[in-house]
């Protein structure tokens, strides 16, 4: 993937970011409001985004003929894993149409989601952007097991049709 699509992206999920961060910062909404169809064009952006990520970066860039690569494509390949079990739980915790009965618990947990989002984002940038484009050693590197597309229809469902998550 190029540098300007990588950037393109982070731009698009740091205003989704933005747009989630206001929301909770505003006052409880009232319960007529629908939360649903924000949070699955936040969760499509930045699932599509860390797909494309471990498919065309992160798993190529683990046979980089550069070391410091490498293990810098492993590394955001974990931590990616790591919100993305951290995302999961907060979309099965605050599962149904609207969080407005526990509204201070919400928008704390959407303050630390949010934060930790921007901060892999920035990992992303300052570590693994200046290393592209991958520089293949030759072996047969490709996409690592981490798709999310599956992940993504699951929470779709739970945002739309009230199907729990199953455990992971």
């Amino acid at each position: 993937m190029s540098v300007d699509r990588v950037l393109a992206q982070h731009c698009r999920i740091l205003a989704n970011v933005d747009a989630a961060e206001e929301y909770a910062a505003g006052t409880r909404p009232s319960c007529g409001d629908s939360l649903a169809s924000k949070r699955w064009a936040f969760t499509r952006d930045l699932l599509f985004h860390f797909a494309r990520m471990e498919s065309t970066v992160y798993g190529p860039m683990m046979s980089d003929r550069r070391e410091h690569a490498q293990q810098s494509a492993a590394l955001a390949s974990v931590e990616t894993a790591a919100l993305m079990a951290e995302y999961r739980e907060h979309i099965a915790r605050w599962q149904g149409p609207h969080p407005s009965e526990n509204w201070e618990t919400y928008r704390r947990g959407i303050a630390r989601l949010m934060r930790r989002i921007r901060t892999r984002l920035e990992a992303e940038a300052a570590e693994i952007v200046p290393l592209l484009p991958v520089q293949s050693d030759g072996s047969r590197g490709g996409p690592t097991r981490e798709t999310y597309a599956a992940e993504a229809w699951e929470i779709r469902g739970v945002l739309f049709d009230s199907v729990p998550l199953p455990s992971t």
